[in-house]
């Protein structure tokens, strides 16, 4: 028995296999690193893609004293509830109401920051904040490419359009009777909006995702070719992406 094989598993997990995705070691345990090869993955994820972010760290906090606590962290707040700051590290933070905070991460360097913030003795000297456990509470797919908002648009009663909801705009609302957050956060020029929702629902989000963009061509990518379009747009080559 290797170490692959006592990893933690992404509630997904079966949808994967069924998929014949190829799994590596991220984070928090196996997720997709591609569904067949990085140039195809990458291509897809231009146009039409989504990615399972469950085993990505994540953490939530709240209360009065959250924003003091998160910028003697030296972290940028967007200062405004439903908007997002993305730090030099790749960090995203989202901000949901004027006392509660949703940390995200996507990218390896970024890991260790949230590690030490949930860490209990940094909350000791935080006065009125706590931690909500955003990384058992919820589940996270992105879903990226150029026709990512019209086919979100058709699920939620937001106005996607991208002149109307900007970068790092965020709305709270609805996806099939399901309470879902959505955060935009483009990735080298290209569109990509984080969806959170109850870990309990993910499964069915995932499916009624992939049967939402059949229709525009969209499918599965993995996270290789996500954290692809993160490095060209931390390194400014967005057009070698794009093509």
């Amino acid at each position: 028995m290797t170490t692959t094989d006592l990893a933690r598993q992404s509630p997904l997990h079966r949808q994967h296999l069924s998929l014949k995705a190829r799994l590596a070691e991220y984070a928090l345990g196996l997720l997709p690193a591609d569904y067949g090869d990085l140039a195809t993955d990458t291509a897809q994820a231009v146009h039409l893609g989504l990615v399972d972010l469950c085993l990505m760290p994540r953490a939530g906090f709240k209360g009065a004293g959250a924003g003091h606590f998160l910028q003697q962290s030296s972290l940028a707040l967007p200062g405004l509830p439903n908007r997002a700051e993305q730090q030099d590290n790749g960090l995203l933070v989202s901000q949901l109401s004027f006392d509660e905070y949703l940390l995200l991460d996507t990218t390896p360097a970024a890991s260790a920051m949230i590690t030490t913030l949930c860490n209990a003795g940094s909350l000791d000297e935080a006065p009125d904040c706590y931690q909500v456990p955003r990384q058992d509470s919820h589940g996270c797919l992105a879903v990226t490419g150029q026709a990512a908002w019209r086919t979100l648009a058709a699920l939620i009663s937001v106005d996607l359009r991208p002149h109307r909801f900007a970068n790092f705009q965020i709305a709270q609302t609805l996806l099939n009777e399901l309470s879902v957050i959505v955060i935009r956060c483009d990735q080298s020029l290209v569109p990509n909006y984080y969806l959170l929702v109850d870990i309990t629902s993910i499964e069915f989000l995932w499916t009624v995702l992939l049967d939402a963009m059949a229709e525009a061509g969209g499918a599965p990518v993995g996270l290789n070719a996500f954290q692809t379009l993160e490095a060209a747009m931390d390194s400014g080559e967005a057009s070698l992406v794009l093509g």
